[in-house]
């Protein structure tokens, strides 16, 4: 059985020095020539998981264990190497070269080279000397303290059923002014639990119970209720460009719908929101071009089923970023532009959906594309025994909010080249006489 072990252990080593031809027979070297190109933690790790990987894995971060000493590191180093080969970690499932989207964490093939390199040489730590300092995680919100925090009157508990559960939640704050934002932030108060949480805008008329909320899952558009930003698990917050906002108008509150995914034991969460008020000059409101279908119906068994939205952008556009949402027969999404002269262009491809971490794909330069452009959001879903995230692929699959439903909703966000708003804004409120433009529109 040890010699067995032994086996295992030895072609699992292999395995991961194969897969970037890094075949290095360590014992043929002598102790000098080990040194003189060993890889350490705390010379190369170190830096490396400081950028990639402590957003998420660190002390109070999402994931379910932290990276940040040697200590922490060790005990995963053959997992993290086969993790980083296969490209599941750090996860970001969009195609494109490095540098297309900010706050991309996929490692070069440097990196991943030098990780397996350090694995394959038993991991050492190294020196003292050459750690980093540590990286400072001064607030848990995505863009420092918000100008301000809603958060749910009393933690609410969750019971322990095994079906989804929907609350939507009313803050108190009525909004005094015309108030003009660059972001909004959502902290869960138990990532456990929360499966997806979608900020709203409450008109006046709207009456909530005493208590603050309402449960069971109903149409929010229908009584007025807008949407204004979502987090669900690996979705960043977005700071606007500057110049760019979003204006939640006088006597407005804040709503916040929460699903709850089954997890068999009750347990509690007291979610927050974070605002974040624009200043300067406001010359342009983020607008949306959705691509989006209802009408799904996924056949048991359909390995590729595929369905498609086209819309077409009314005005010469500067595209920021885009999202893309799916539950979890979700396989691959694409947003394809065909332009007024024909000339086609893949704007956005994830070909590997990933339901846990639904990031938004912001770019590191804006894609300005002429009025006219026809869009194509083309979903592709995987309802088949191989589907390894597929509760029963003996159903056929329609629309629907519970994780075991579907969706195909595509965002791309995006500036109106000719708007030009012309406000000035001061912790959000239109400074007087600045406000023509706006009150035109």
């Amino acid at each position: 059985m040890r010699k067995m072990k032994s086996l295992i252990l030895f072609v699992a080593v292999c395995v991961c020095s194969y897969a970037y031809n890094l075949h290095m027979s360590v014992s043929g070297k002598t102790a000098s020539e080990k040194d003189k190109g060993a890889i350490t933690f705390t010379k190369q790790i170190a830096p490396i998981f400081q950028n990639r990987c402590e957003e998420c894995h660190r002390q109070g971060g999402v994931a379910p264990m932290p990276l940040a000493t040697y200590e922490e590191v060790r005990p995963w180093a053959r997992a993290i190497c086969e993790k980083v080969i296969s490209r599941e970690m750090p996860p970001f499932h969009a195609v494109g070269p490095i540098g297309r989207y900010r706050d991309d964490p996929r490692l070069t093939e440097d990196e991943i080279t030098m990780i397996t390199r350090w694995v394959d040489d038993g991991s050492p730590k190294g020196l003292l000397k050459d750690m980093p300092p540590p990286r400072e995680w001064k607030s848990k919100w995505a863009h420092g303290d918000p100008d301000l925090i809603v958060k749910v009157k009393q933690p609410y508990t969750v019971s322990a059923s095994d079906k989804d559960q929907y609350v939507f939640f009313v803050f108190d704050y009525v909004f005094p002014e015309d108030t003009w934002i660059r972001a909004v932030d959502t902290r869960p108060g138990n990532y456990k639990v929360v499966h997806h949480a979608n900020t709203h805008v409450v008109p006046p008329m709207f009456k909530a119970p005493a208590e603050g909320f309402i449960t069971g899952d109903f149409e929010l558009g229908a009584r007025g209720i807008v949407m204004l930003a979502g987090w669900a698990p690996g979705v960043q917050s977005v700071l606007l460009a500057e110049g760019t906002g979003v204006k939640i108008p006088k006597g407005m509150r804040l709503g916040i719908q929460i699903h709850y995914a089954p997890t068999g034991q009750e347990s509690t969460d007291q979610t927050s929101v974070g605002i974040y008020f624009a200043d300067g000059l406001i010359k342009k409101h983020i607008k949306i071009l959705f691509g989006d279908r209802r009408d799904l119906e996924i056949p048991a068994g359909d390995p590729n089923y595929t369905l498609t939205a086209t819309k077409t952008l009314e005005t010469d556009a500067l595209i920021r970023f885009f999202h893309v949402h799916m539950h979890l027969r979700g396989k691959s999404y694409v947003m394809k532009l065909t332009y007024p002269d024909g000339k086609q262009e893949v704007a956005l491809e994830v070909p590997r959906y990933n339901f846990n971490w639904q990031r938004t794909y912001l770019l590191t330069e804006p894609l300005r594309v002429p009025k006219g452009t026809k869009v194509e959001f083309t979903g592709t879903y995987d309802n088949s025994p191989k589907n390894k995230f597929n509760p029963d692929p003996s159903k056929t699959i329609g629309w629907g909010e519970k994780t075991t439903d579907e969706m195909m909703q595509g965002r791309i966000f995006y500036e109106a080249v000719d708007e030009n708003l012309n406000v000035k804004v001061k912790k959000g409120i239109a400074i007087r006489g600045t406000d023509t433009a706006n009150k035109e529109k």
